[in-house]
This record gives structure tokens, sequence and C-alpha cells, in this order.
């Protein structure tokens, strides 16, 4: 064999001896990993959305224990303001954001939720036109009778301002109009509406859909109940976004809790706890 040939046979044996080298390509498969999700998060905002986002919470931790989840609520406009100063990841609205608030926020639809307009069981009426209801909130009607009920002053409960719920009624509901109702109750939260109107044969008062107790009974508006399928249909109109938000000082932590509340199974529990689910 000519020498030119016994070097080149050589060389190829050396290098099989020696192994793969640093260029060679490893075709051994990789074994999945999985990330483990590590840290605190803070959430501010809408009494509305908090028990919500407390139940995603505990199914989250569930999933990843090493994360601890503090939320508190103060209603939407302390959230949005958190956001701004960087002083919580996640802040939550009941209502959408104006263009002033708008900026270094982003906005994340987690829900659609219904206003619902509630009197106290033993009161008769079935149906309010969008125009009586303004007229109850704003004080042109004053009392039942002129309705056809019984002859008794109307008490018009609502939320405290810097509530989303509050926020939201006002612009959709009262067609951007503040209540001015001669005989006003203020209710800070949910439940406290909820205690207002069943205590008050007078009162009329208005909850999220998910909030509306059995203790309360819904009126339709312009002859439209409140439900799932009126709202995905369009014919009820009183309808709200539930917002969670982040900004620039937000943890990347927070995205995987928005992702999570967006998955197939957080808008489950979304559908579970009495909202719409956007998804």
């Amino acid at each position: 064999m000519p020498p030119r040939r016994w070097m080149t046979l050589l060389l190829v044996f050396t290098l099989a001896a020696c192994g793969p080298t640093a260029s060679s390509v490893d075709l051994t498969p990789a074994t999945p990993t999985t990330v483990q999700l590590r840290g605190r998060l803070t959430f501010a905002g809408s009494t509305t959305v908090q028990p919500l986002v407390d139940k995603l919470g505990g199914v989250f931790h569930q999933r990843n224990p090493e994360v601890g989840l503090e939320i508190a609520a103060g209603g939407s406009v302390v959230g949005i303001k958190a956001i701004h100063q960087g002083t919580t990841d996640i802040g939550m609205s009941s209502r959408a954001l104006h263009a002033a608030e708008l900026d270094g926020i982003s906005t994340h639809q987690i829900a659609s939720d219904v206003l619902a307009v509630v009197v106290n069981p033993a009161n008769p009426l079935q149906t309010l036109s969008q125009d009586q209801l303004i007229d109850i909130y704003l004080g042109t009607i004053t009392n039942w009778r002129e309705l056809g009920g019984a002859d008794l002053p109307i008490t018009v409960v609502v939320r405290e301002e810097s509530s989303g719920t509050r926020g939201a009624f006002d612009e959709i509901a009262l067609r951007n109009q503040a209540p001015l109702a001669p005989q006003i109750s203020v209710g800070i939260t949910a439940g406290d509406v909820a205690a207002l109107v069943t205590n008050d044969v007078g009162a009329i008062g208005y909850v999220g859909f998910g909030n509306v107790e059995s203790s309360l009974r819904t009126v339709a508006i312009d002859g439209v109940v409140p439900s799932v399928a009126t709202v995905r249909d369009g014919s009820y109109r009183l309808v709200r976004p539930l917002l969670l938000l982040t900004g620039p000082l937000s943890q990347p932590l927070a995205q995987a809790f928005i992702d999570f509340v967006l998955s197939d199974e957080g808008q489950r529990l979304v559908a579970e706890d009495g909202w719409v689910p956007v998804r």
C-alpha cells in the first residue's frame, strides 16, 4: 500500500480512538427540565377582583409552592396608583382605565363582569328601563309608587368613590353622571351593598354578577336579565372588564401569574366563580 494511504488510515483510527472532539454534535435527546418558580407577588386594587384573585392565587400557589402571594384591596384607584408608583407587582381594576391613567400600564382582561341592579326580595319590581334607572339615581324618581309600586321612599345604595364598581356604574349605567338622589347609602364592599339592600325594603343597589346573593333579587334592564348568555349576545349592556395591571417595575413573575389566569384552567376557575371568562 502506498505510504500516503497508510497515513490516512492511521489518522482515522486515531480520531476514532480519541472519541468525540469539541466540535462533535451530541445527538442524545435532552432530558426535559421544569423551571421552579420562586418569589413573592404583591397585589392591590379592586375589592371586586380581590376575591377572584384570592381563589386563582390559591391554585397558583398549589402549582408553585415556592411563590408567595400578598393580596390586598383598597379599590381600583388604589391599584392603578400602586402600579404607577411601583409599589405593587399586579394591580386590580374592575373598570376600564381612562386615557390619562394608561401611561406606562399594561392591562390584562381576565373576565367580564355584569353589573346587576338589585332590590329587596319584598319589592315586586321586575324591570326598569335604563332611563328610569338613571332617574332613580339622579333623584328625579324618589318613590316606588311612581313606578307602580308601594308608597315607599327609594333608598339609593352606591359604592364609595374609589370603587371600580362605582366608577363603572356611573359611566355605563348612569351615562357618566353622578348619583344625586335625596336618600343615598354608601357601601364599602359588595357585601355591604347586599346587606343594605337586604335590610331596607325601599332600597335599590348594584353589585357585580358574581356577588349576587340569594337575599337579593335581580332587576331586568330594558327587559333583559343579566346572564352569561345575554352578555355574550350583547343584549345586556351593563358590562365591565375585570383587569389585572402591570407596569415597568412589576416582577417578571407577574407575567407567569397572568399566563396562568388566562390558561384553560384559570379561565375555568373564573367561570366557576360566577364571572364571564374572556376565553
